[in-house]
Parts: structure tokens; C-alpha cells; sequence
């Protein structure tokens, strides 16, 4: 009988890159041991002996969580107790968080109706299971646009409960996973009524107000005025915040917002269909044309959409591109599909930036006498020719990109992790990558550095 490596957690699962740190709660990117598979892995330091019943009655809910297979849903695969830990392995993370989205970007009507249909799918497949009360606040949800399409994600895992079952509610801000923020509450929450889908709904609805408007409907002075206006106050005009808010959005956002329950949609597929029962024109260069899943109504009733279609992504080409990528330094790469850049920085100012246009990629340097050019060309910045002929390879593949060395004599390094050969290790955007001597920043377009979570002190 094979015995378990102490240096992963579980036995099974070690840890690469931190992606949220807290004092009590740690989110990293890990490799399954078994599978060489690349996992999320949730890490709580758990408390006490005492507190291993509450954390398995926690671990039963994870059954359902785990049938629930939906692209708008995180992933979990597996979960258990490690000495003084808690873990859970889920789907890679993808993307940056809904709240950076909205702090951080322009969010058109149609891109809003879309968020909020891919919410509303999350909730249908989650709702299949019997799950509900999902914290939909915006720091738990994810937007992943490296692709040509946002994909959002419901990242709730029931953390909120288990913490609040270990005794984890000191603290009031607004970012700790424990935190039940009235901003986000349905009233039934703040009067301990009875949660049930109709709550999801709600929270949808606050949601899809934020997205449309900027801003939230019920916001007080402090928790509990924001609480009394929760449950009290009527639904602002969109109007009054976004001119040219369509008035049957307006009555969309009114129903989900019901202060009685008995009064909003049904169940979320009856949200969903009141979606995509709307329609609002995308726009084209030189034509319109019908969008696609958002906002049927008709042309008197819905604005011009912000933003202009033609500055989005474009389809990625199937065959390998005759010009190299190597030679599109400090250049754009027009009708081409831009995956990422490598980007090089000399006192903190950028001077190259050479494009990965293909999702497979070679980065090396030139080799004249056999005519051999990698798709990313490092020679111009390697005089002291640190970098192999075929040093590392990147890969792009169902949302996520990976970084590989091809046995190079100076290695390859992700931060300070120096990469064993022809073993792909996750490269996220942002981070630090060393070919022999030469030093390159990661980075996707449209994408953000990620946001830290806050634990409660």
C-alpha cells in the first residue's frame, strides 16, 4: 500500500501559484499528482478537532455540487481534510472577477444582457440540484474574455456557510467571504424569512440593475438604513441613471425585485426566458444586424448600443500565419487573432511586445545556418544567447494558456520556478517569465491583474 506524499495536500494535489491570499482562506492554482491535471484548489485552515462535523456535514452539500455541470458554474471535483486544512479542488481560475469588471470597464446594454443570461443559465443548473441561497455578490463571479465571447461563471462554492458555521462573522467588510452584504441581500435575508430560488432571483436582479446603471439600487448610509431600503424602498427608474434604458428592461428588473417573493419569476428559467424574449441590435461595421440570445423588442423601444463591434476579437485563423509572429514588435496584428503578448519592459518602460497569434507557439532564437525562425523571436534581446533555438513553448486550449520547456540549456523560468522539462505549467496573465536571460511579462489582452480578496481579520 503506496503512502501519501506529505508535501501535497490531501496526498494528492500540489500547489503552484497563489492566486487569492487571506489569512484564513487561500485560493492556488495545483497540480492533481495522479493526473498531472491543473486544478483550483480552495485551502481553509481549519480550526479545531471539534469543528470536523460541521466541516463533513459541509462536505455532504458538495455531493450536489458536484453534479452540477454547466459552463457557468465553477467546477468542484473534490474535497477533504488535510491535518489542519480544509480543501476543495475545482476548475482552474479563469479570468478576473465581475467586480473588477464593473469597476474597471465600460459595460454596454447588450454586453449587460448577456452577463445576466449567463448568470441566469448558472442559476438554472445550480437550482437543478436543489442548491440555492448562491452568494451572487460580484467578487464571486468571474468574466473570462480571453476568448472572442465573455464567459461568466458563478464561483460560489458555500463558503459563506461553512465559515459562518465555524464561527468565522467578526468581521463587517464588505470583501470577506463570510460577509452577508445588504447591498446584495434579498429582504428575506435581512428578516430571516425563507430562502429558496425566488432569493437567487433577486440577487440576479440586483445584479442586473449594477450592470445596467452602474450602481446599486439600495444603498443607505450604513448596513442597516441600506437594509431598510432593501426591504422597502421601490425600484429606482433605470431611467434616471441610464437615459435610455428600455422601458420593458424596466419592468424585467421590477419583477425580479419584488419585495414579496410570491411575486417575482417562477423559477429562473421564466427570467431567462423574459431575456432572451428581448432583442437589441448589435452593431456593424456599415450594417446591423440581429444580436445574438439579447433583448427582443422592438427597434422604437431599444437604444443604439455603446462600443463598436469592429474593435472586438476577431474568429482565430485555422492555418499557421506566413508572417511570423516574432517580427510584430510594438505592432497590432490586424486580422489576426491576437491570443496574448509577450511583453519585455527597461526601467519600467515597454520596448517590445511580440504577439502570439496562433494557439500553439515556439519562442526561441534564430538559427541562421538551418534557416529555422521560432514563431516568437528572442535574438534581438539575447546578445548573450541564453536562449535556446526552440526554448519553450505556449499553448492556449479551452480558455487557459500553459507554458512548456523544450529541454533548453538556460531553462525556463515562471517567476522564480524554474519549469521541468516538457512538463506544462498554467501561465496567467501578468506573470514573469525568464527565457535563459531574458525577462518577459505575460499579459492578455483585455485582461486585468486580479483584484486580492479580503478575509475577515
Amino acid at each position: 500500500m503506496s503512502q501519501r506524499d506529505p508535501r501535497l495536500i490531501g496526498g494528492v494535489y500540489r500547489t503552484s501559484q497563489v492566486v487569492i491570499s487571506g489569512e484564513i482562506l487561500t485560493n492556488y492554482t495545483a497540480y492533481n499528482h495522479n493526473t498531472n491535471e491543473i486544478v483550483g484548489l480552495i485551502v481553509l485552515e481549519s480550526p479545531s478537532p471539534g469543528d470536523t462535523q460541521t466541516v463533513q456535514q459541509f462536505f455532504q452539500s458538495m455531493e450536489h455540487r458536484r453534479s452540477v455541470k454547466s459552463p457557468q458554474v465553477l467546477q468542484v471535483y473534490d474535497w477533504g481534510i488535510d491535518g489542519n486544512r480544509v480543501y476543495l479542488a475545482t476548475d482552474p481560475p479563469r479570468g478576473v472577477t465581475l467586480r473588477y469588471v464593473l469597476d474597471n470597464e465600460n459595460i454596454d446594454l447588450r454586453r449587460a444582457l448577456d452577463f445576466a443570461q449567463q448568470m441566469t443559465r448558472g442559476l438554472i443548473a445550480l437550482h437543478g440540484q436543489d442548491i440555492v441561497g448562491i452568494d451572487l455578490r460580484p467578487q464571486l463571479i468571474t468574466v473570462d474574455s480571453t476568448a472572442t465571447t465573455d464567459r461568466v461563471q458563478l464561483d460560489d462554492v458555500g463558503l459563506r456557510s461553512l465559515l459562518k458555521s465555524l464561527g468565522y462573522v467578526d468581521s463587517q467588510h464588505a470583501d470577506d467571504i463570510s460577509y452577508l452584504d445588504p447591498r446584495y441581500a434579498p429582504p428575506e435575508y435581512i428578516r430571516g424569512g425563507l430562502i429558496g430560488p425566488w432569493s437567487d432571483i433577486y440577487q440576479l436582479g440586483l445584479l442586473l440593475f449594477e450592470l445596467v446603471t452602474g450602481r446599486l439600487p439600495f444603498v443607505g448610509r450604513d448596513s442597516a438604513e441600506t437594509g431598510i431600503l432593501q426591504c422597502t424602498s421601490p425600484t429606482p427608474r433605470l431611467v434616471q441613471y441610464k437615459r435610455d434604458a428600455p422601458v420593458a428592461l424596466q419592468g424585467l428588473v421590477d419583477r425580479a425585485l419584488e419585495k414579496n417573493p410570491d411575486e417575482r419569476f417562477i423559477h429562473a428559467g421564466a427570467l431567462l426566458s423574459a431575456l432572451e424574449s428581448l432583442q437589441a441590435p448589435v452593431r456593424q461595421p456599415g450594417e446591423m444586424r440581429e444580436g445574438s440570445g439579447v433583448f427582443r423588442q422592438t427597434t422604437d423601444q431599444i437604444p443604439e448600443l455603446e462600443g463598436d463591434i469592429a474593435e472586438q476579437p476577431t474568429k482565430a485563423p485555422t492555418g499557421r500565419s506566413e508572417e511570423k509572429t516574432s517580427k510584430n514588435v510594438i505592432g497590432s496584428t490586424k486580422e489576426k487573432h491576437l491570443y496574448a503578448n509577450l511583453c519585455y519592459e527597461k526601467d519600467g518602460v515597454e520596448t517590445h511586445r511580440f504577439a502570439m497569434t496562433e494557439p500553439k507557439v515556439i519562442v526561441g532564437r534564430t538559427d541562421p545556418r538551418r534557416g529555422h525562425h521560432p514563431d516568437i523571436d528572442l535574438s534581438a534581446l539575447d546578445a548573450k544567447m541564453t536562449v535556446s533555438r526552440q526554448h519553450a513553448r505556449i499553448s492556449y486550449k479551452e480558455t487557459l494558456f500553459y507554458i512548456e520547456d523544450l529541454k533548453s540549456h538556460n531553462k525556463t523560468r515562471l517567476g522564480e520556478l524554474p519549469l521541468a522539462p516538457l512538463q506544462p505549467e498554467l501561465l496567467q496573465h501578468g506573470d514573469v517569465v525568464h527565457f535563459g536571460a531574458v525577462r518577459l511579462v505575460f499579459r492578455v489582452p483585455g485582461m486585468k491583474d486580479k483584484p486580492v480578496l479580503k478575509e475577515q481579520k
